[in-house]
């Protein structure tokens, strides 16, 4: 028999996981600033080979260096305690949740933790690469020009690219969720899969920063494979057949 909580009480609990999540927050932010050089030259390998020597991306300004760091130590602190965040707000809204909706919530969470490492090993090992060489190519940058790459934006630019790539493949989550809600069904998607296919193509054009196709392909090529494997599991559950 489950016990009802008062509105303190759920107060209470809001509060108290606020809190560990506010902690989690802080420890990741000084344990990001504590390994900064390391994870600045992960983010920096991309760059290799280019500028002159070994310098690849500068700075301009006598407080650049202080404030990139901060920022960084901060934005990273977030991002790598996300997990955590997600506990709480699972331990806050789950006990409200049926057992079905318990293992869909489940299912739902280790499928986003799927994409998101693979959106974060395409777009560190192909993605990125291949952008940084075509924007600092010959066909961009004539002939005589230098480049002189500034480290705030270059560093946040390859942080950015990680981040909308990761957001871009939870498309699938997302929408299997609103099937399984019938908030959307599967009838209306087949029938409008034609407009779904140009929107996956507008999207991975605005996420790819170079006009490469092949880029561009790489990222809505597992965008459609994604649409319509999440149509065939919303068929298999019986999802969305309002």
């Amino acid at each position: 028999m489950t016990t009802e909580l008062s509105l303190i009480d759920h107060i209470r609990e809001l509060r108290r996981r606020v809190i560990w999540s506010a902690m989690a927050v802080l420890a990741g932010t000084i344990l990001c600033y504590s390994f900064y050089d390391r994870i600045v030259d992960v983010l920096m390998r991309p760059f290799a080979g280019v500028g002159h020597g070994d310098t690849v991306l500068y700075i301009n300004t006598l407080f650049e260096g202080f404030a990139t760091k901060i920022r960084f130590s901060i934005i990273a602190g977030v991002l790598i305690t996300i997990p955590i965040h997600l506990y709480h707000i699972i331990r806050f809204v789950l006990p409200g949740l049926s057992a079905r909706e318990q293992k869909v919530v489940g299912w739902a969470l280790l499928s986003s933790a799927i994409l998101s490492i693979s959106s974060l090993y395409l777009g560190y090992f192909y993605f990125i690469p291949s952008a940084v060489a075509a924007l600092t190519g010959s066909d961009f940058v004539p002939k005589g020009v230098g480049l002189l790459l500034n480290f705030n934006q270059n560093v946040f630019y390859v942080v950015n690219f990680l981040l909308y790539g990761m957001l871009t493949f939870q498309l699938p989550i997302v929408l299997e969720i609103l099937l399984y809600l019938n908030v959307i069904s599967r009838r209306t998607l087949l029938r409008h899969s034609r407009i779904a296919i140009i929107v996956i193509f507008i999207i991975s054009a605005i996420v790819t920063p170079t006009p490469d196709v092949i880029n561009q392909l790489f990222i809505a090529g597992p965008l459609l494979f994604f649409y319509f494997v999440t149509l065939l599991i919303a068929y298999i559950f019986k999802f969305g057949e309002g």
